[in-house]
């Protein structure tokens, strides 16, 4: 198949206007949701002779009339070393984005997009807020080759590196997540955390229905209240295991739409992860964007030998939060070899570990236990129950603190950096020295009279913590992480 030139302009893919359709309703509703609300809710506002299917028919038009006219006046092409892209019909933009600036291209396929065998591509730039910019509709041949090309030609974009980097026949799959494997993820996640959210959207949609049948939600409060008060502990007990088994299912829901068909794929010095069972992306990792890898597990995972590593790379804050690149289901060997192929083999697993001092377990402890309970301190009045319960919270907050400052160490052979901490999960951070931004050396009053003090290792995914650790490790460390940053010639992006 012959690949398209990627210096003539050219529109989106015609197929796929439905999808820019659907993108610019849902963005005009998240901005005017409102006041639609509001006409909608006092049909008054509206003309007498102007229904709601009318409205909302002469919306649509507008928004097809926009959409057209969006379709026909955007184009994208490859020009020297500039990705350029022209759009807007009332107001004419031009957008030239060097390409040794992009920092990732990653491709995302909703289920709409998927019927229509169109993709989404999205470009983020360092400095940018969010995205630069983004294609709803490409072809998968063309989404393909342009990612490449965007990917490989930032620093060369000379024919035969072209050429080198389009060959995907070296290809090595990684890890690729069988049924089985998205089962014991699911069971190995967080229950706790989903039971919580779906509890705060029960809650609002509780709230919502209250508002619209105050009469009818008055007369079954006071139905259940009765259920309730005559029931003791047995109903409590059947809530509970009814709400951990909304929970377990629900995660294992999540786990299956997010992780579905996921792959890691390696080839020469990049990564590629798909996933995704109704919002497919599809994400492009070089070797040289990873600023820090993170990996994690906890007592399930461990039963199953499993662990959840993240890739960190350079990129904008919001697009961070909303794309943390990650691969669950990963056994041991896989960790240790993203780590060999990532940091080159330099790996400081046999190193000293340099563990937190005790006194951090005070911070810890003042943190989450102690003041906690003194700000129940007028339930104990009231109730002598809070009290016990006030007693058990100061206990098992000790203990829990107490693992976390058994877990809290780093280890350190002059050009890696791995810190580990956690409670009831266990987590590793490794980075490279010379990809540091700057090192925040601090110390309380209550450090500098015991010789302690803390590091707060910046680069540009992210920090890295050192707690409490002795006063001239922390100076040493710090000199020698920022001489190696001034002497290293290394690219750290």
């Amino acid at each position: 198949m012959s690949k398209p030139d990627l210096t003539k302009p050219t529109r989106q893919a015609l197929r796929g206007i439905l999808v820019i359709f659907v993108f610019e309703v849902q963005k005009r509703l998240r901005v005017f949701w409102p006041i639609l609300l509001l006409i909608f809710a006092q049909k008054k506002l509206l003309p007498a002779s102007i229904t709601i299917p009318m409205a909302i028919g002469i919306i649509c038009l507008l928004m097809l009339v926009h959409v057209i006219l969006y379709y026909l006046n955007f184009y994208f092409y490859i020009e020297g070393n500039q990705f350029i892209i022209k759009k807007g019909y009332l107001r004419k933009i031009v957008l030239s984005i060097p390409l040794e600036r992009i920092q990732s291209v990653n491709t995302k396929q909703n289920l709409l997009q998927q019927l229509l065998n169109v993709y989404s591509l999205e470009v983020d730039t360092a400095g940018s807020v969010g995205n630069e910019l983004k294609i709803y509709s490409l072809s998968g041949s063309y989404t393909e080759h342009l990612t490449q090309f965007l990917e490989s030609h930032k620093e060369n974009t000379n024919e035969e590196k072209s050429e080198s980097i389009s060959d995907t026949s070296k290809e090595v799959e990684i890890i690729k997540l069988s049924p089985a494997d998205l089962l014991r993820i699911g069971i190995s996640q967080n229950h706790f955390k989903t039971g919580l959210i779906i509890l705060v959207f029960v809650s609002q949609i509780v709230d919502q229905i209250k508002d619209l049948f105050q009469k009818e939600t008055d007369a079954y409060s006071d139905s259940v209240q009765n259920i309730i008060s005559n029931s003791g502990i047995l109903i409590f007990t059947a809530l509970i295991i009814f709400a951990l088994a909304i929970s377990i299912f629900a995660t294992l829901l999540f786990t299956v739409i997010k992780y579905y068909d996921f792959k890691l794929v390696k080839y020469q010095q990049n990564y590629r992860i798909t996933a995704g069972l109704f919002n497919k992306r599809k994400v492009l990792l070089p070797f040289s964007k990873v600023q820090q890898l993170n990996w994690e597990t906890g007592p399930i995972k461990k039963m199953f030998g499993i662990f959840k590593i993240s890739f960190k790379q350079a990129v904008s804050k919001q697009v961070q939060q909303k794309q943390v690149i990650d691969a669950p289901g990963c056994l041991e060997k896989h960790i240790e070899s993203i780590r060999n192929e990532v940091f080159k083999g330099d790996l400081p697993d046999y190193s000293e570990k340099i563990y937190s001092h005790r006194r951090y377990f005070n911070l810890l402890w003042f943190q989450r236990g102690l003041f906690p309970a003194a700000l129940a301190t007028p339930l104990y009045i009231i109730e002598p129950l809070w009290l016990i319960a006030g007693t058990f919270w100061l206990a098992i907050s000790a203990v829990y603190c107490w693992v976390m400052v058994r877990k809290s160490y780093f280890q350190f052979n002059k050009s890696q950096l791995i810190v580990g901490k956690g409670g009831i999960n266990t987590e590793w951070q490794q980075s490279e020295a010379f990809k540091t931004q700057s090192v925040d050396f601090r110390q309380t009053f209550f450090q500098k009279r015991r010789g302690l003090a803390s590091l707060r290792v910046n680069n540009a995914s992210g920090q890295i913590d050192i707690p409490y650790i002795q006063e001239d490790i922390a100076n040493k460390l710090m000199n020698y992480i920022l001489y190696h940053v001034e002497t290293s010639n290394k690219k750290w992006m």
